[in-house]
């Protein structure tokens, strides 16, 4: 059985249980012939919905399962790749931010066209727990207070953008200053 196989099968089956029906409410109930055949109809339907078109759907479905577990096998080990190759960026970027640092230079080019300049990036992050800490039973109280139910959680976040400049960083901020290259590489050139 195919899709298409099925699909008829279960529109003649519907087909003819409505025709029974019209059948046995023109005969006022009374079982004909006709109505004893059309009954043998839909029983052989049903058994063969019930059989070939149940595995028929289960092989597809299994199928599509396998499917999907096979895809995310090939994105486990597409990410696992992805991974290693950054770890390898990662020490490649550092073996050349030790070299420059080492020679004392803060921008250096190749003879291929291949450049790098250090600088040191800066990354902002809140301490969430601190934040927790701080304020978040303040916040509960003040959504009982409002008659929020307490099913309903919060989630506290802050965004070191949000400081005002002329204001001190709280402490709740992590700064962490990492040394960094940028890398340039060699580019052709523009066709018109």
């Amino acid at each position: 059985m195919d899709y298409k196989e099925l699909e008829n099968a279960v529109s003649v089956l519907q087909e003819t249980t409505y025709r029974l029906e019209e059948r046995y409410v023109e005969n006022e109930g009374e079982v004909t012939e006709e109505t004893e055949q059309m009954e043998a109809e839909i029983e052989a339907l049903k058994f063969l919905l019930n059989g070939e078109g149940v595995d028929f759907l289960g092989r597809w479905l299994k199928s599509k399962e396998d499917r999907v577990k096979a895809l995310k096998a090939e994105k486990d080990y597409i990410s696992r790749q992805i991974e290693s190759v950054d770890k390898t960026i990662s020490f490649i970027k550092g073996k050349i931010r030790q070299l420059m640092d080492a020679t004392g230079c803060e921008r250096v080019k190749g003879e291929y066209g291949y450049s790098f300049s250090t600088y040191d990036s800066v990354k902002t992050e809140v301490d969430k727990a601190m934040l927790n800490e701080w304020y978040m039973k303040d916040i509960e109280n003040a959504l009982a207070e409002m008659g929020i139910p307490n099913w309903v959680t919060v989630t506290l976040g802050a965004k070191v953008s949000d400081v005002p400049d002329d204001e001190e960083l709280p402490i709740c901020f992590k700064v962490t200053e990492t040394p960094n290259i940028r890398f340039t590489k060699p580019r052709a050139k523009k066709e018109d």
